[in-house]
């Protein structure tokens, strides 16, 4: 019991560290307004590639920067409360706020281990890693304490997991398919894909195909065979799937207002993902608010 009460007092230390780098690295990039005198570039493979041209995200692409302010946006008014509320909730021996605490630190991993490899060089380079290194420990901690907690048992006698499972299997094959659809075509040829604009690797597709397609389907399986991870996992990711996709959706409206061209197929299929993850959110948390 000391040492579970340890690890919980590390959790928190680690959420608010993360919540702290986090509110700063959303905030600064609205504050800071330097030029580039050079606003386009000519990437490796030929292409003219538009800059966004100021502040701190002046040299990635306009696609990208743009992307990055919807995210943002998202982290500040959605992530970091949650963050909070979950924090409130574990104080108040709520079980189920260790639950959403441990799916926002997967938010956060992604989304600073993104901004790591992803986003040019700039001035917040080492909070970038930083929230990606804790969120990383708070994540693994998280899952070692809810493996411990007599809640998994009460959550996997109560909790009907058939629909959820193939909401997951639905969505890996949807994010596969959307970006293998999007690289096959260039494969031998020579060209860029669309969306790589002055990147070296397209980040994002290989976290989605290497890290989330897997993850749906190994935590499907594991509610299939009633596995106490599971049960763990499939709220995390059912949590992450809530805040990223909300994230994923405001980029693609960002764009849209910037002028930048987006794929039809990313608003249905990621329309598509958002809405179930938020059904089975609350489906899932008002179950588990009365079970535990």
């Amino acid at each position: 019991m000391k040492n579970q009460n340890k690890m919980e007092r590390i959790v928190n230390v680690i959420a608010l560290l993360v919540i702290l780098f986090s509110a700063i690295c959303c905030v600064l990039p609205f504050l800071t307004h330097a030029e580039l005198e050079e606003k386009t570039m000519l990437s490796a493979f030929g292409e003219t590639v538009e800059l966004y041209g100021k502040g701190l995200y002046a040299r990635n692409s306009i696609s990208c920067a743009v992307q990055a302010v919807a995210q943002d946006l998202v982290t500040l008014v959605l992530v970091i409360p949650g963050m909070i509320f979950s924090l409130v909730m574990i104080q108040k021996k709520k079980v189920l706020g260790q639950y959403i605490l441990t799916g926002l630190f997967g938010y956060m991993l992604y989304t600073y281990m993104s901004y790591s490899f992803l986003m040019f060089y700039n001035d917040l380079f080492l909070l970038y890693v930083a929230n990606m290194i804790l969120s990383f420990y708070g994540l693994v901690i998280s899952i070692s304490i809810l493996s411990k907690s007599p809640s998994v048992d009460a959550v996997k006698e109560n909790l009907p997991t058939r629909g959820l499972r193939i909401f997951l299997i639905f969505s890996g094959i949807a994010i596969f398919l959307m970006w293998i659809g999007r690289i096959v075509p260039t494969l031998g040829k020579d060209i860029a894909p669309a969306g790589l604009d002055n990147c070296t690797t397209l980040v994002i597709q290989a976290l989605d195909l290497g890290v989330i397609v897997p993850a749906c389907f190994v935590i499907a399986y594991l509610l299939k065979i009633k596995h106490k991870l599971g049960y763990i996992l499939g709220l995390v990711i059912v949590v992450k799937a809530v805040t990223l996709v909300t994230a994923v959706l405001a980029m693609a409206v960002f764009m849209k207002i910037s002028g930048v061209e987006v794929e039809n197929a990313m608003f249905i299929i990621f329309g598509i993902i958002c809405a179930l993850s938020f059904y089975y959110f609350v489906s899932i948390v008002r179950k588990m608010w009365r079970i535990i």
